[in-house]
């Protein structure tokens, strides 16, 4: 007959194992997830202790102080429940945009969870640890259009932005710069432009190209909002103090100043000279073509609110659609035979047809339009030399690295 206090003996351990088996499962259930939750809340702490610390940067201030006193708002003090470490370090040279200066700033929080059930098996304190790093990028001064030697902003995909597919199109030759278009690209065979180590990058499709990037969709220009933004003020308008000068009484040089271009067909079959200078057209309705003779050459506006700008014509709502379009901003350009010219050249809203180099060492330009093509049989040349072209400052930037 068995012994009824040895079976209650029994029982009691019994009991005891599940209780404490209970216990593990609440210390499982609630304890765990209070430190899950507690983990989540100390990794959005990181990411924006970190941030904030990229932010003060680009504003100048003090990265830890402002980086720890964000992690403290949310409630990681570095106190008896929590440890932040703020660590600053300098970007690597050439990982900012521009080779501009930046900073990178981690942040990691070591964060102690008071059990409850836990404490039954032994377990007073669960403890979590967060990492997070930001970058900011400082101010730099870049060239328009991520450096392109030719943009092309039409944003069809049916009407080739960027066309270099007519059976007498011209041999391109690009040296510094790629070629951008807003919609699509075409090339009559993969030996008509030569890319020079730099790639043909299209918001639609791209063909017969040695590089290209096609649908690169993350890259697309709003036009025209987006060119609006870059374009400079009208020097022509009559507002007092504006910059415009009238152009010269007689002959096609033009020289210190910004000047107004009403009439551009006037220009047509002569040599365009600039020294110092910029042409400002507010003519929505030219072409351009200098048959059998003239051309472009010389140097841009070096100081200003228009540096480096060679040429800059007025947006046109009714872009221009094709070189056989009548009542539209049509222009054939060609190096005139004695020199090159650099200086960008912004034509928002324009057809550029490139019919040629008078100059073995190309155009230094970065080519602007609307529709940017070749239709003619001589060589293309364009040697784009991005410290002889416009550039924009660009902000400082920041951004979670992880």
């Amino acid at each position: 007959m068995k012994n009824k206090s040895s079976e209650k003996g029994q029982a009691l351990i019994l009991i005891a194992l599940i209780v404490i088996g209970l216990f593990g499962f609440a210390a499982l259930a609630i304890d765990g997830s209070m430190s899950f939750s507690d983990r989540r809340h100390a990794q959005n702490a990181a990411d924006t202790a970190a941030l904030a610390g990229a932010l003060t940067y680009s504003r100048g201030g003090d990265i830890a102080t402002a980086a720890q006193a964000r992690a403290t708002s949310n409630g990681y003090d570095g106190g008896t429940t929590s440890d932040v470490t703020v660590t600053v370090t300098d970007v690597p040279s050439g990982e900012c945009p521009g080779n501009a200066p930046g900073k990178d700033v981690t942040v990691n929080i070591i964060s102690y969870v008071n059990t409850t059930f836990a404490r039954v098996i032994g377990r007073n304190q669960l403890t979590n640890s967060v990492t997070a790093t930001s970058r900011g990028c400082g101010y730099y001064v870049g060239s328009l259009f991520d450096g392109n030697a030719v943009v092309a902003l039409n944003p069809s995909t049916s009407n080739c932005a960027f066309d270099s597919g007519q059976s007498n199109a011209a041999h391109w030759k690009l040296e510094g710069g790629g070629i951008f278009s807003n919609g699509c690209a075409h090339s009559k065979n993969n030996d008509s432009v030569d890319l020079s180590g730099h790639c043909v990058t299209t918001v639609g499709g791209a063909s017969n190209f040695t590089c290209q990037q096609p649908n690169q969709t993350s890259k697309s220009i709003s036009y025209p909002a987006d060119v609006l933004k870059i374009m400079p003020p009208n020097p022509c308008d009559g507002t007092p103090g504006d910059a415009g000068l009238p152009p010269p009484a007689s002959g096609s040089t033009f020289t210190d100043g910004i000047y107004c271009i009403s009439d551009l067909d006037e220009y047509d079959k002569k040599d365009i000279v600039l020294n110092n200078a910029t042409l400002y057209v507010t003519d929505t309705d030219f072409n351009l073509k200098f048959a059998g003779g003239g051309g472009f050459s010389g140097t841009a506006t070096s100081s200003g609110t228009y540096e480096d700008y060679y040429m800059i014509i007025a947006y046109d709502p009714t872009p221009c659609q094709s070189f056989n379009d009548h009542n539209a901003q049509v222009i054939q350009y060609r190096g005139n035979g004695s020199g090159t010219f650099s200086g960008t050249i912004l034509a928002p809203s324009a057809c550029l047809d490139l019919r040629g180099n008078g100059e073995s060492s190309g155009i230094h330009t970065q080519i602007i339009g609307y529709i940017v093509s070749s239709n003619g049989n001589a060589e293309v040349y364009i040697n784009y030399q991005a410290e002889e072209n416009h550039q924009e400052p660009v902000d400082p930037s920041i951004q979670l690295l992880r």
